[in-house]
């Protein structure tokens, strides 16, 4: 349960970050949602929610580090001696060692001069990609009115009270892009050159120490209640095309569309789109709900849903 001045039903659920790992992605089968909610338990719905999260996660850092240009890549691992250079720095301030703190600074300097040489029109260089996902515990209802109290909170200008109200609506994964800016960081590390020069090595320090601070950080939203449909319309369809399906195949069918379209309502609670945009989802999973009623089937009954979740997410992250 989250700390704050009003007990509520939400808990977001925090899963294991992952920075910058060579972690394998899951296979799709095992990030596959669950089938059927009369047909298992709710602990087992939850353990399958939690893996297509992870996977989510996984996959989006790898893309964003595919996306990174060579140019970018090569910057990155400069860079990053740069930090190490700039911490050795401090710490050999830290033990009075001017000297070697000044080695250490000229080494940082001299490695970020080669990056500007080789990248004049970089601004800034990615370094570090990490993963969180926050994953809401809750049911449109309660968010509802959760809500519904922030604003009336902000309404009576109690702005500090809705804070922790409306930061616990989330169900998503944030990726962070840390990036180090190519036009600041170099001027602030060499203000500590003539500081160590005149003996003032605390004040040195500081300065360094405010540079290494000095980072830009990128966040990317991906909802996952978006994520979470997209994977239970796959299996849909899957089953959509599939001629003379059994009975347990048209429940699931019918089961899948049912979660689907619950799934977007979560979405559309907690922000993840506008109203118009969910009217249309919606629309879509009942003329597919009617399309494959009493055994029915056919290819490219999801083309528009899976089209309209598309520019969604091109719009949203």
């Amino acid at each position: 349960m989250m700390k704050s001045r009003y007990k509520t039903m939400i808990t977001p659920v925090l899963l294991a970050a992952s920075v910058l790992a060579a972690q394998p992605v899951l296979a799709d089968s095992k990030a596959e949602p669950v089938k059927t909610m009369d047909k298992i338990d709710k602990a087992t719905a939850e353990v399958g929610n939690k893996i297509i999260a992870r996977d989510a996660a996984r996959k989006a850092v790898n893309k964003t580090r595919k996306s990174m240009s060579k140019e970018q890549n090569k910057a990155a691992h400069d860079i990053i001696a740069v930090l190490q250079s700039t911490r050795d720095s401090i710490a050999a301030l830290d033990k009075k060692d001017a000297k070697a703190a000044m080695e250490k600074l000229e080494k940082a300097i001299g490695k970020i001069e080669i990056v500007l040489a080789k990248n004049p029109n970089m601004k800034l260089v990615p370094f570090g990609i990490s993963s969180e996902v926050i994953d809401v515990e809750s049911d449109v209802k309660t968010i509802d009115q959760v809500v519904k109290k922030a604003v009336k909170l902000l309404k009576d200008g109690r702005l500090q009270d809705a804070r922790p109200l409306v930061a616990s609506l989330a169900s998503e994964v944030v990726v962070q892009i840390t990036n180090i800016p190519l036009a600041t960081y170099p001027q602030a590390i060499k203000l500590a050159v003539p500081l160590i020069e005149k003996g003032k090595l605390e004040e040195a320090k500081a300065v360094l120490i405010a540079a290494l601070n000095t980072m830009i950080v990128e966040d990317h939203i991906i909802p996952l209640p978006i994520v979470r449909t997209e994977h239970m319309l796959k299996r849909a369809e899957t089953l959509a095309e599939k001629a003379k399906r059994n009975d347990a195949e048209n429940k699931e069918l019918a089961a899948l569309l049912k979660q689907s379209r619950k799934s977007l309502q979560y979405a559309e609670a907690l922000g993840y789109g506008k109203a118009e945009d969910f009217k249309v989802f919606y629309k879509q999973i009942d003329e597919i709900s009617n399309k494959t009623s009493n055994g029915k089937h056919g290819k490219g009954f999801f083309n528009l849903i899976k089209k309209s979740l598309s520019d969604l997410r091109a719009d949203l992250f």
